[in-house]
């Protein structure tokens, strides 16, 4: 019998899609200012932190011990949900994942700021580290999709410059909080930024990403990749502490290696795995990740090596160090902008290769520096370097995220964005703990050789001794002062030469960088 027309219609018309149909986004230049102020709130709070921490250790009756699991816990919850951006972006979308990370972020600072004890602190700092793991690495990936080929470039390097905000603003922002008003007022800066940034990302209609139906948890992929990453990053921040040969820290290694080899196994074996490891298929990919890493290393590093040669080396206040650092990220925000610009036209490898070799030299630089140069001196070579890194930041991350395909770049940008949190972890633990042997060594060097015995030392002696006499110092105490002063002057040249080693193993380490990306070849649309 023939079928009506109603039946035929019926017949013929395809299916409803599981998943809404997305709807068009909103105009490139809304949508990458709605990311950015959201980012930003992230990047002025870890700018600021540190800055708080001594004030925070008298308000929460903590030591240094202590006090050290506010920051570690924060990063050890980013690091450790970054791999699951893909699953959980398949599943929410991008426009709602990010809503809610940015949700979460701004509660927590308020409870953050709002805590009574160094517990209640520890916990919403976690709740704070969970909800930035997918902040930045989400922008990074909506902006991706926001732009075309050929503009993507561009699209990272305003991200970075805007991100650059965080670090030059943080540290000045910081003290000037915490010394006129409270810690808790570090915490409670994000809101206003954020509270725009919210609203700014509700109007607008954000790119939502490749959706999938699939809302199964692959629990044991979730649950042997998070004790992989908290115990190599316990492992890894600890170290210093218990030494890498304590049965701690083994252990801790032990766990870590184990999980690892289980996670690869429960991947492979799942059908609906939380992390797709085929992307690690993808060679490009990882040489990309590879060069992210040492990048992350490098940069790292020398973000610790700077503040404690500063102020430890140095003997400038946290405030002054920081207006020291201010011009340095303002030259890094804005090389960023015009190198992502660049890519666009240009292979980004070798822009990358580039600013590598020009770091390194200009590291090179820093075994210059001593205890009596100029802080025009350091602040100009700190924004050479600057320079430098502006050519590798921006670049790295375009030519990464161009190998992958479409459907992997939410994956590509949180497995970028853990092994961007590793290298880091793994620089600072290699600065603090290379630090110490050299300046034990130079100490031990300058006491054999006699350092101090030198003619221009011995002068300098004599030149204190009468000046002390005609202060009218008694006799008994000028030897007193002068063999005080002989021990800090050993201590002042031992940490020159310490700092001027670590500066040069840093320029080494940078190199590598640029190793994996020789490799690279120059990505079409895809």
């Amino acid at each position: 019998m023939a079928s009506s027309p109603r039946q035929a219609l019926t017949a013929t018309t395809p299916r409803a899609p599981t998943i809404a149909q997305a709807r068009t986004p909103s105009a490139p230049w809304a949508i990458s200012l709605s990311i950015i102020l959201g980012c930003l709130t992230h990047s002025v709070m870890m700018g600021s932190i540190n800055i708080a921490v001594p004030t925070m250790m008298t308000s929460l009756r903590a030591d240094v011990a202590q006090i050290q699991w506010v920051l570690t816990a924060f990063m050890i919850a980013r690091t450790v949900v970054m791999p699951t951006l893909g699953w959980l972006g398949g599943w929410l979308g991008n426009r709602r994942l990010y809503l809610i990370s940015l949700c979460t972020y701004l509660v927590s600072s308020m409870l953050c700021g709002l805590s009574w004890n160094l517990e209640t602190m520890i916990c919403f700092r976690v709740l704070q580290g969970m909800s930035a793991g997918y902040l930045t690495p989400l922008g990074m990936a909506i902006l991706h999709e926001t732009y075309p080929q050929g503009k993507r470039g561009m699209a990272m390097g305003m991200f970075m410059a805007g991100m650059s905000f965080g670090p030059a603003l943080g540290p000045s922002l910081g003290g000037y909080l915490v010394e006129h008003l409270s810690w808790r007022a570090v915490f409670y800066i994000n809101l206003p930024i954020g509270l725009i940034a919210l609203a700014g990302s509700v109007l607008v209609t954000l790119p939502e990403g490749e959706r999938r139906q699939s809302k199964e948890l692959d629990l044991l992929g979730l649950m042997t990749m998070t004790t992989f990453v908290v115990t190599l990053l316990l492992a890894v921040s600890q170290a210093r502490t218990y030494g890498w040969g304590s049965t701690y820290i083994l252990m801790l290694l032990l766990i870590a290696g184990s999980s690892l080899l289980a996670f690869v196994v429960a991947e492979l074996t799942c059908e609906a795995p939380m992390v797709s490891l085929q992307v690690f298929g993808n060679a490009q990919f990882v040489l990309g990740a590879l060069a992210n890493f040492f990048e992350s290393f490098t940069n790292f590093s020398m973000m610790f090596l700077t503040a404690l040669f500063l102020q430890q080396g140095l003997g400038f206040t946290a405030s002054y160090a920081g207006e020291i650092m201010l011009p340095a990220a303002c030259i890094w925000g804005l090389t960023s902008l015009y190198t992502g610009r660049l890519s666009d036209r240009v292979e980004g490898r070798w822009l990358i290769v580039l600013g590598s070799l020009s770091q390194a030299l200009v590291l090179s630089l820093f075994l210059t520096v001593t205890p009596w140069s100029s802080a025009w001196t350091i602040a100009g070579l700190l924004m050479l370097r600057s320079l430098t890194r502006g050519f590798i930041q921006s670049p790295i991350m375009a030519v990464t995220m161009a190998t992958l395909p479409a459907h992997q770049v939410r994956l590509g940008v949180g497995l970028r964005g853990l092994l961007n949190s590793l290298g880091g972890t793994f620089g600072i633990a290699f600065a603090g703990i290379v630090l110490q042997d050299r300046l034990a060594v130079r100490t031990l060097g300058l006491t054999e050789n006699q350092a101090l015995d030198s003619p221009e030392h011995q002068q300098l002696v004599e030149l204190t001794r009468l000046q002390l006499l005609q202060a009218g110092e008694e006799p008994s105490q000028v030897s007193i002062q002068i063999a005080a002063q002989l021990s800090r002057w050993l201590g002042q040249e031992a940490s020159s030469l310490a700092y001027q080693d670590m500066f040069l193993l840093t320029s080494a380490v940078v190199l590598l960088t640029a190793i994996p990306v020789l490799w690279l070849r120059q990505q079409r649309s895809r």
